[in-house]
């Protein structure tokens, strides 16, 4: 299983592409291929980069939750496979985003095309840097939410 982590800091070229920082690809294990699938979030203006292998995952236990004679499924199927692209490395281990892409997350090929590849576990999350920078909580937040999310964590989860 991929482990991504750090912040990394690149830029858009002029064509739309992102040359894919060293250190993210050493922390890819040699059997995931070089494909990513990329996600629009629905959260917010990022682009989530998942490994083909976490992808086939997340699909697997995402539809089967859904059944198809339940309308709000159809529909929440419909929106989850939207704003899908594969995303593969050429020779020079770069990933071309698509305009549309590019658009969405309001990146600027060329000047003004700074980016952030944020190693989030088994994911990366692509956006821009002042989107970025922008998400950062301040230090009551960060106790706040770390309380509210993991305040009955345990280490023994019965996995």
């Amino acid at each position: 299983m991929s482990r991504f982590i750090g912040d990394h800091y690149c830029k858009v070229d002029s064509k739309g592409r992102i040359l894919f920082p060293a250190k993210l690809k050493k922390q890819m294990p040699e059997e995931v291929a070089e494909v990513f699938i990329g996600k629009l979030s629905i959260f917010d203006k990022s682009l989530v980069l998942y490994p083909e292998n976490v992808w086939k995952q997340l699909v697997d236990k995402t539809t089967k939750k859904l059944n198809p004679y339940n309308s709000r499924h159809v529909i929440f199927r419909r929106e989850f496979f939207r704003d899908i692209v594969e995303l593969e490395f050429d020779s020079s281990g770069r990933i071309l985003l698509p305009k549309r892409f590019l658009d969405e997350l309001k990146l600027i090929p060329g000047e003004g095309g700074d980016v952030v590849l944020a190693g989030q576990g088994d994911r990366i999350e692509l956006m821009s840097k002042a989107q970025y920078l922008g998400t950062e909580l301040n230090a009551e937040e960060r106790m706040s939410l770390a309380e509210e999310v993991m305040g009955n964590f345990t280490w023994d989860d019965g996995e």
